[in-house]
This record gives C-alpha cells, structure tokens and sequence, in this order.
C-alpha cells in the first residue's frame, strides 16, 4: 500500500486466482478513512506481456470491508495468455489515487512445451454465449484459420504463439459435444459441451404406495442434453432435517424417491436442480395420509375352464385406512370391487372372474386406493389363457350274454388341439352305501362285470391342470332287452332326418346310437344326444356311406338310466345287390311247368339295400339250341322263396335266371336249366284212340263179311292194308309218327292206290249177317264208323291203326253177279274216312 499524500491512499492487490478457465478472483485492500462509506474504484485488465487493456470497470465497495473481492469473467480462456489485474481508487471529491501494481497470473504459454495446447477442452459452455478458442503452440506460428464444429473462423492473433477465434451465440450440442482443432492438417482436436443452465422444475408432487417409502415426481420443460459427469445432479430436501441425493433418470416425469419418517404427516420437499452452470428449486408441503396410493405388489392368476382366480396382494403400513382395490378384464372390460380394512402387513385381494370362455387368451390388471383418494395406478397387464374345455361324451351298453357286462364307451373334445390328455379315471359308486371304486385307463372304452347294486359311474379326464368336468350315466337297476318292431327309414342326399315318438318317460333327453352293419369287424357305435323336448335329429350325409345299412336305437333318459324306445334301420342310399340267390338244384318240374325253390337271407343287414322281390327270366331253347323265347315273372314278396312257372311246353329245355332285387336294381343272376317231362298220358291217348276207332270200324263191317267175300280181291286190293305190329315200342311210333291232335282232324281220308291184282286173289269186303251193311255202296253210311285222324300224305305211313284185309272164301258165280251189279257204284265210291296207306 502506497500513500502519496494524507488523503488518498494506494490499493494493495493482494490475490490473484482463477476459479476456472475463464473465471478471475481479485481481492485488494486499502486504508479507509471513518468518515467515507463507499469507495469507488477503477479495475483493469491487462493482457499478454504488453499488458494490452482487455476490460475496464468501476466497482464499489463498503469502506468497512477490509478486503475487497471482485470475480472478472474472460471470453479468452484464462490459460491462452497472461492476465493482469491493477486497481486504483476513485473519489468524486478528492482526485484518483495512483494505480496498484500489476498483478498477474500466468498462462500455459510461459510453460515450456512441444505439442500443441488448445484451450477450451472438455468443457461445459453455455447456450448462446460468445467464447473464444485458442491454440498454443510451441513456437511462433502463422496461421490465418481456426475450426469449430467443423467450420473455419478468422483467426485473431493474440501472442506470436497464441492464435484465437471468437465464436458467438453457440447452440447447445448433444451428448457426444463439438470439436475445436486448430489446423487441417494437425490431428489434435478438443471436445467441448454446449448446454444451459438448469431450469426450474413444474408439476412437482410427492406420494406414496405403501406408507413406507414415498417418492416425488416433476416435470422439465426443456429435457437436459448432457450425460455423465455433466450432466444434472438432483437433491431434496426433507422437512429442512435431510437430504438425499437423487440419480435421477432422464425421463418424463423424473422422480426421486425417499424413507417416510415414522409418525410424520405434514412434510415440506425442497428440489434442487445443478449444473455447471446454475441451479434452480422448488418446493411441496403435503399430508402424507392424503397422498397414499397403493399399488399391489403382485397379481397372480389361477386358470380355470370357465373361471378364474385372481388375487392382488398389497405390502405396506396401511393400518387406520380404508383401502378398495378393483380388477379390469379384457376382452370385456369387466371391473370388480373389493373393499378390506387396511393392515400394516401383507394383504391380499381375491377376486373370482367369471364366465370365461375355455383356451381364451385374457390379460387383467388390479389398482386399488385409499377411501376418499384417488386411485393408484394400475399393475402392469397380466396375460393368461383359460384352461382347456375337456368334455367328456359318456354311454354305455349293457349285456346279458355270455356274460353280465357293462361297456362304457366314451368321447372327449377339447377346445385346445394341443390339450393333452394323460389318462382316464373311471369311478363306479354303488346303491345303498358309500363305496366307490375309482381307477384309471388310457382307452376311451372299459368293460366292467355287471354287478347288482351298480349305480353310477363317472369319467373324468386326467390333464395338465387337473382333472376334467365329470361324465355321468347311471345304470338301471334291472336291464330287459325288449324286442322293438324296426322301423325302415331311408336317407337322401343331405343324410338321415330321425323322428321318433315322444317318450313320456324321458325326463334328460334321448340318445340316438347308430351303427354300421353287415361289416366283418365288430360294429362301432356312435352316439348323439338331444334335450326331452326334442323328437328329431338330422344326420349329415357326410358320416355315412351310400349302400350300407345302418341301425338307430333311440334311448330316453331318466333318472332310472336309460332304457330303448325305438330302433330304426335303414339306407343312405340303395344300391344293385352284390349277391345272388341260391336255387334248388332239384326243383318239382311237369311236363308243362316247374316249380322253382331257392334259398337267400333277404333280412342279411350286408345287403346293399332291401329286398324288394326277385326277378324270373325264361328262356326257351329248341333242341338245335337256337333262342326261341324269354319272358319275365316278378315275384313281389321278398319273403317268398319259391315259385311256379306253368304254360310251358313237353320235354323241352328251359334256362331260368333268378335274381334279387332292391330300389336300385337287381343284383347278379343265378341260372339253372331244367327239361321239363313226356306227357305219357297224351301219348297213350293219341295210340288208344286211333286203335279203339279202328276196333269199331272193324265190329260196324263184321255184318258184311259175306258181301265182301264174294267181291274179286282185285276189287279191294286199295283196301290191302299192312297189319299193325303192336308189338313195337309205341313211344318210338309216336316219335316218329309225330301226330297232332286228335280233336284238330275233322275228316278222314282213304287214298286208293290203282294197282291191278290177278283176278284169282280178288275178294269181296261184305257183311254175311247184314247185307244192308255194304262198305263199297256208297249210299251206305256207318256214323258209328267216322274216323277222325291226322294223315301225312308225304311221309306215306299211316298215323294211329293198319287194317288188315279180310279174304273170304266166296263163290265165283256170287262175285261176278256181284261185281256186274256193283262196278258202277264202285267207280263213284266216295268216303268221309281217311287213312294213309304205305306202300
């Protein structure tokens, strides 16, 4: 300190520092007099070794204090150069005091070094600001530019070493900073961080979830830029007793969080906010019991079928409150609330969804709230699926033979295809005691020995979860298998429409078994069931095959079990048979007609429809073998096994084709042939007729045996008929003969052949008894004697009788008298008897 006379005096600078890179402490001292207050003094700022003026500025100061500090902040780094402080005191009455000493602090360029220097480095800048940059090198360097952010800038010449540029207004960089490098072709860079000042936060509000640890919550308006070691540092204040230090994430809302002090209500929370470059504050008072939110520590979900179990467990000091906690379930949006006094241990919140759909994917979520607050936030989405829906179709048929039994069949459906099922449990109970007998199957099927006092069984099915909803049937006390009257029924094109009658018995529902018959393997049986008030049932045509017979049973349901009420059969669709009858080979034939017998099982359910009746064909062969005829006979009873064919003719051969047949068509054909009999009885009328005609003739002319004698034989020689040899087979002279009918001649004729005996062996035909009685007059008529007979003029053989001529011994005289008289009467002979004669 310097006095230059008594009234003004010389400040002293006494320290010189750098806070920072750009920020300069001076502290200076100076006798004050008592009667001056205020002092005003006059501060410079020197630059490099030529003390070049940088800044000038007028501060006051108390003149009690006796140190006196001012902070000096610099656009150019304090490291780029030397910088030097002097003061001097001035006084509006009395003249200016000289001026301090120079006070300087030293730059880096002073220090002795081979490598570039760059100042600022790894800094935090403020937003909009103008800083200056610069570079130090280790001897004088011309240079004419430097780069920020990767843009030139003109180059302000500080020192022959230190080079600068002057960056104004800068923006605010992101995490990683902007570079600063002095030349192109040097590759020293700096990194520096461009940000703001901290600001102050809004919507700041503190709460608790479980009365043990509360926490506050804020708003930023503008969210920071900065990580690491620069980034902002969160405090609060508590009550003005603590404080804690918040790592705070950058999102937002941020929130810190802190230990409730026991027995404390009305808090005051003070948030603090710092950065390099400032900091900012705010404040909260609140009741805690009004801030009290709870918000359940776990939610656990138990799966079911159609329901589900949810519970919401909450962890806090809760007693004295009033808590109410809810549930939502989606898909639905249903909300359920729970009301439970609050404790100051764990709680849990029971809460039983239903009316679920089964293999459903649900998600639910739980928040709960104090009485008289608002409600805490909600549990993260909690997402589960319903147990699978195993349902268990049960039947059962009982018999009686070989042996008492009952079979149960059943069938599952799963509303989940990937459900598995590990097995079966079967459970029998019996009437009039507690007894159960339970075991388990891997089949669908089991066969249990029928005993008295069965009475319900139930199936359940063993999953993942668990076990399945129970199948129930009971089983009647005493089991009579009636014989019912079945019932055709036929399908079409859609498949079976069942109708029954009502069943006033049935009191839970009918059910309708139906099984494929005619088949080698054992007949599988399906099954359906329908409600009491419900008669029908339509069948799709896709479960069943065309030509195949098919067996409905129609059971009802009561509380007894089940007994039958109606039985059905019938076709989807009929078709052609594929089997044939089988006919007797030895059947009852005539001679014109043949009584056809067979066997075939027209109720056989293999059959590819019903039988409706069989089809005759008849075809007639000549013995050439050549096809004369056919015709047809329908035979419309399909129980009728026999029938005969008549009209047909002797021993001649007939092939017959039977066949069955239903709505469709007739099956394949069996054929037989058979030949039907000689009529012997025929054959002996067309040989006895013809002989006893002959047998007559020969008594009507016995009468003119003398009349005929005395007649030359020349005169009767067309008479000269060849005896017949009776002794011949008379089937073969009918063969050969082959005659027609007797009854279809009308008329006979005799062929007199002209041949000319010897007179000596003519003879006379007469009646010696009854001369009136005279073959060769032709006015003589014997009615007695007409022949009636077939002659084949070709064949010249006579049909039925050869007459043998009669030679009498008669006197020569009598036949020439006789001749005389008679000649004429012998040229106009004329007869209605034929015969043929052979020659």
């Amino acid at each position: 300190m310097y006095c230059f006379d008594d009234t003004v005096t010389v400040p002293d600078v006494i320290e010189l520092q750098a806070l920072d890179m750009w920020r300069l402490e001076v502290k200076w001292m100076v006798n004050q007099n008592e009667e001056q207050r205020n002092q005003t003094y006059e501060i410079q700022i020197g630059r490099t070794t030529n003390m070049d003026i940088v800044d000038r500025l007028n501060v006051s100061r108390g003149s009690l204090e006796t140190v006196h500090t001012l902070v000096w902040t610099s656009q150019l780094p304090l490291n780029c150069v030397n910088h030097s402080v002097r003061v001097r005191l001035i006084s509006g009455a009395s003249p200016s005091s000289s001026w301090s000493s120079w006070k300087t602090i030293y730059g880096v360029m002073n220090l002795a070094h081979n490598e570039i220097k760059m100042f600022p480095d790894n800094q935090v800048l403020r937003e909009g600001s103008t800083v200056m940059f610069c570079c130090i090198f280790p001897k004088e360097t011309h240079i004419t530019s430097m780069f920020f952010g990767n843009n030139p800038y003109k180059v302000i010449n500080i020192s022959p070493r230190v080079k600068a540029i002057q960056v104004e207004n800068i923006n605010a960089t992101n995490s990683f900073g902007v570079n600063f490098y002095c030349d192109n072709n040097i590759d020293v860079t700096a990194i520096n961080f461009v940000t703001f000042p901290p600001e102050k936060p809004f919507d700041f509000k503190c709460e608790t979830e479980d009365m043990r640890h509360a926490y506050c919550l804020w708003k930023i308006h503008r969210a920071p830029n900065l990580l690491g070691d620069q980034k902002r540092k969160y405090t609060l204040q508590i009550s003005d007793s603590k404080s804690v230090s918040c790592d705070v994430e950058d999102t937002d809302p941020a929130s810190c969080g802190f230990d409730v002090i026991p027995h404390q209500i009305t808090y005051n929370i003070t948030l603090f906010v710092t950065n390099s470059l400032g900091q900012e504050s705010e404040t909260y008072i609140f009741r805690i019991t009004d801030r009290v939110f709870p918000v359940p520590e776990h939610l656990e979900v138990t799966a079911g079928v159609f329901d589900s179990l949810v519970i919401l467990q909450l962890n806090g000091n809760f007693k004295g409150l009033l808590l109410i906690c809810q549930t939502e379930l989606e898909p639905g949006g249903i909300i359920q609330d729970l009301d439970k006094n609050g404790s100051d241990s764990m709680q849990s919140y029971a809460f039983r969804l239903q009316h679920l759909k089964p293999s459903m994917p649900y998600s639910v979520r739980g928040r709960c709230a104090v009485q008289g607050n608002d409600w805490g936030r909600w549990t993260t989405q909690r997402e589960f699926s319903t147990e699978p829906l195993v349902t268990i179709d049960l039947w059962s048929q009982i018999r009686d033979h070989p042996n008492r039994t009952i079979i149960l069949l059943w069938k599952t459906a799963s509303s989940d295809s990937e459900s598995y099922i590990n097995a079966y449990e079967v459970c029998v109970s019996y009437r009039n005691t507690e007894r159960s007998v339970c075991m388990n199957v891997t089949q669908t099927h089991v066969e249990l020995m029928r005993e008295i006092n069965m009475s319900d069984i139930t199936v359940r099915a063993v999953i993942q979860s668990g076990l399945s909803e129970p199948a129930h049937i009971t089983i009647p006390s005493g089991h009579t298998d009636s014989m019912l009257r079945e019932k055709r029924i036929m399908g079409n094109e859609k498949g079976f429409q069942l109708t029954w009658k009502r069943d006033s018995a049935a009191t839970c529902g009918y059910t309708i078994e139906w099984c494929m018959l005619g088949i080698a393997l054992p007949c599988s049986p399906q099954w359906r069931k329908v409600p009491d008030n419900q008669t029908f049932l339509n069948l799709t045509a896709g479960d069943f095959k065309a030509g195949v017979q098919y067996a409905f049973e129609i059971y009802g349901c009561s509380a007894d079990g089940h007994r039958r009420h109606e039985k059905q059969i019938g076709y989807l669709k009929e078709q052609k048979l594929t089997q044939r009858p089988t006919l007797d080979s030895s059947p009852n034939i005539t001679w014109s007609s043949v009584e056809l017998k067979w066997s075939f099982n027209e109720k056989d359910p293999s059959h590819a429809g019903f039988i409706t009746g069989y089809v005759i064909t008849i075809q007639d062969y000549s013995e050439a073998g050549s096809d004369l005829s056919s015709f047809r006979v329908s035979v419309d009873d399909p129980h009728s096994k026999s029938w005969t064919v008549s009209g047909l003719e002797e021993d001649r051969l007939y092939t017959f084709q039977l066949a069955a047949c239903t709505s469709a068509g007739c099956g394949p054909e069996t054929t037989a042939t058979f030949r039907t009999r000689q009529n012997y009885y025929l054959l002996l009328v067309k040989v006895l007729v013809p002989l006893l005609v002959s047998i007559g003739c020969c008594v009507c002319l016995w009468s003119y045996r003398n009349l005929i004698r005395g007649f030359p034989k020349e005169t009767f020689s067309f008479l000269h008929i060849k005896a017949l040899d009776l002794d011949e087979d008379l089937y073969e002279a009918s063969e050969k003969i082959r005659t027609l009918m007797i009854e279809d001649c009308e008329w006979c004729d005799v062929e007199i052949l002209d041949v000319q005996p010897i007179p000596a062996e003519k003879a006379w035909l007469t009646s010696v008894e009854d001369p009136n009685c005279s073959f060769i007059t032709p006015k003589v008529t014997l009615p007695s004697c007409h022949l009636t007979t077939d002659v084949w003029l070709a064949t010249s053989l006579t049909n039925f009788t050869y007459v043998s001529s009669v030679q009498q011994d008669v006197p020569s005289e009598e036949l020439k008298t006789e001749a005389t008289t008679q000649g004429s009467e012998i040229a106009d002979f004329s007869s209605d008897y034929v015969t043929s004669v052979a020659t």
